[in-house]
């Protein structure tokens, strides 16, 4: 693994970030901007510049499948489809909700969060241990509709629980760790959710599609499932 180069980026949120794994270590840069598909570009060459590394020295490409803004999700998975089909490489592509729990850096039981407009949430739930795995894949609901099973203890990540804390608290109660510092996905994590974890979905890159959630889920119900897609 040491030996190949991947790029990842991850423009789903606000925060616009592309990262490198190369030598056996991720480098990245971030940009909070909405400006995605003016900015994506000149971040990624940016980051190949500064690690001496050009386009045709790439074995794979990781991008967030979202769900997130559908404009920033649609402008990554556009770039990187075109980057990998251009390439003839591999694209990977992983969703929000994984990458997110993944970034938090706990173990035990990671709650995402991310604000989906329209005063709903999306959500997910995941066991992290020295595997990853999927509790409740990634849905859309109404902030009191949001689905713990039961969990004992919990971490809460994401940048959609604060605006509904007073919500989340009433029902996760004194079981629920909120943490500020983790607020978006990042590309960083996406490629660490690759490696660590073997998250996502791997293949041709025009047969990558991108995670909206709402357009296929009308009333999120979550659905149980124990696979890492």
């Amino acid at each position: 693994m040491n030996e190949i180069n991947i790029l990842a980026m991850d423009t789903a949120t606000r925060n616009c970030s592309v990262a490198v794994y190369a030598q056996g270590e991720i480098s990245r840069i971030s940009r909070e901007s909405m400006k995605h598909s003016s900015k994506l570009i000149g971040l990624i060459q940016d980051m190949l510049d500064e690690q001496g590394i050009a386009l045709n020295d790439l074995h794979m490409v990781i991008v967030n499948t979202g769900p997130g803004s559908f404009t920033g999700v649609r402008t990554g998975v556009g770039v990187a489809q075109g980057i990998a089909y251009g390439l003839g490489i591999p694209l990977c592509g992983i969703d929000s909700l994984s990458i997110l729990a993944t970034a938090s850096g706990e173990k035990g039981i990671v709650l995402p969060i991310m604000d989906a407009r329209m005063k709903q949430v999306y959500a997910g739930l995941y066991d992290i241990g020295d595997d990853l795995r999927v509790m409740l894949s990634p849905y859309v609901c109404n902030p009191d509709d949001i689905q713990a099973m039961n969990q004992q203890r919990l971490t809460v990540v994401g940048d959609g629980w604060q605006p509904y804390h007073s919500v989340f608290q009433m029902i996760l109660g004194d079981k629920a760790q909120f943490l500020e510092s983790v607020v978006y996905p990042d590309a960083a994590s996406a490629i660490d959710a690759f490696i660590r974890h073997g998250l996502g979905e791997t293949g041709s890159p025009l047969a990558l599609s991108a995670t909206y959630i709402r357009d296929n889920v009308a009333q999120g119900k979550p659905s149980e499932r124990t696979t890492s897609s």
